[in-house]
């Protein structure tokens, strides 16, 4: 009976599926990171009901707004190889057997697979993070060596399979550039990996379907990215219900899965809540401090252009840019580039003016609000004035 149901279901939804492709149709389902990889590249085109009556639509509170509930969807898949058309099957909620799938035209399936494996493999490319060699072991230690050691051997020693681990540090220190790798390693390896964000989080709030979000079918990393509102400290920045809901799935789902779950923040480790920094939610505690002269240096040899390095002197730009942060390297080296281009020449004294005054006009940006603004802070620091340090910071696992 339940054969019977299946293919009579899929065998109906398909011939929706290919009046909107214009031929017949494959059945295709994705796994939850080929499908978010790959709404990233659809262009929507048209929208229709499973039969002819049109399709459902949900609305919701939250910024999404609305999606379909019921019914299909075409869109358009387009690289340098091409473009394929596909479509979406939205089924009704526990009314039949089939879950939600997608579907291609039947004669471009090999050129869909290829086009997908292309794409992935371009992505997978990602070089290993600038860090310290100590620092980035205790990251690959914590995450995907600590995947790759198995479920069965850590349950044999009592250990659960669970680890959670903080990427701390201001803004553009390489915390997006340690995620890209380990994305890039989970792919390679065939682990598992998703990544959620705030409004992420509240979609899923807002439909009920938080616990999917802590959930996976294999090993791998959940990433959660700049996630303040669970971390910090509840009696300084006040509670919430997201907290509270967040440390109920946190816990509650380790003992299914071999998982590593992964934040990021740009907060102080003050400001993180003692509840999250225990460890079993928060076991290691990884700081990206600004960059020191020996890693600017490995940066600028290893990642920029040839032309750029053979135009500057790279001594020089790194004894001149302490206190810069990873990204504003990047930004400096644009200006470079820039000027490379337009005129044949790099001009490193005019970017490091260019850059102090950037930075000089952010900081008084900032105090636009309700910070207080002394006295002394009436007048702008001088252009040229160095960069301050960053602060240190502890590199051990949080007891």
């Amino acid at each position: 009976m339940f054969v019977t149901q299946y293919q009579s279901e899929l065998q109906y939804y398909l011939a929706r599926a290919a009046e909107l492709l214009g031929g017949p149709a494959l059945p295709v389902w994705l796994t939850w990171g080929v499908e978010t990889e790959l709404s990233k590249l659809l262009v929507l085109e048209a929208r229709a009901g499973l039969d002819r009556e049109p399709p459902v639509m949900a609305v919701d509170r939250s910024t999404r707004g609305h999606a379909i509930w019921v019914g299909i969807e075409r869109y358009r898949f387009t690289t340098d190889e091409g473009t394929v058309r596909v479509v979406r099957v939205v089924v009704p909620y526990r009314r039949g057997i089939l879950d939600d799938f997608w579907a291609v035209p039947r004669d471009d399936y090999r050129r869909f697979y290829r086009m997908i494996r292309r794409h992935f493999r371009r992505q997978d490319a990602a070089e290993p993070p600038i860090m310290p060699p100590a620092e980035r072991r205790r990251l690959w230690d914590n995450t995907v060596g600590f995947l790759r050691r198995g479920q069965d051997v850590l349950a044999r020693y009592g250990v659960a399979p669970k680890r959670g681990l903080l990427l701390l540090g201001s803004p553009g220190n390489g915390k997006t550039m340690a995620c890209r790798w380990l994305v890039a390693e989970c792919r390679r390896r065939g682990l598992e990996w998703r990544s959620v964000t705030a409004q992420m989080y509240e979609d899923a709030r807002a439909d009920r379907e938080v616990p999917l979000l802590f959930r996976l079918d294999s090993p791998g990393i959940i990433l959660f990215d700049d996630f303040d509102a669970a971390l910090k400290d509840r009696e300084e920045f006040g509670d919430t219900q997201q907290r509270a809901t967040f440390l109920a799935e946190l816990d509650g789902v380790g003992r299914k899965t071999g998982v590593v779950y992964l934040f990021t923040t740009n907060a102080q480790l003050r400001e993180l809540d003692p509840a999250m920094r225990r460890p079993g939610r928060i076991d290691v505690v990884i700081p990206f401090p600004r960059p020191d002269a020996a890693l600017r240096r490995r940066l600028v040899r290893n990642r920029w252009h040839e032309d750029i390095l053979g135009a500057i002197d790279v001594e020089t730009l790194v004894a001149e840019s302490e206190g810069y942060s990873f990204a504003e390297l990047e930004e400096a080296k644009k200006l470079l580039v820039m000027q490379h281009v337009d005129g044949g020449r790099c001009d490193w004294p005019q970017v490091r003016r260019a850059m102090a005054a950037r930075r000089a006009g952010e900081t008084h940006r900032r105090r636009i609000g309700f910070a207080p603004f002394a006295a002394s802070d009436a007048a702008p620091p001088p252009a040229l004035d160095p960069l301050p340090a960053a602060l240190p910071c502890a590199a051990e696992p949080l007891r």
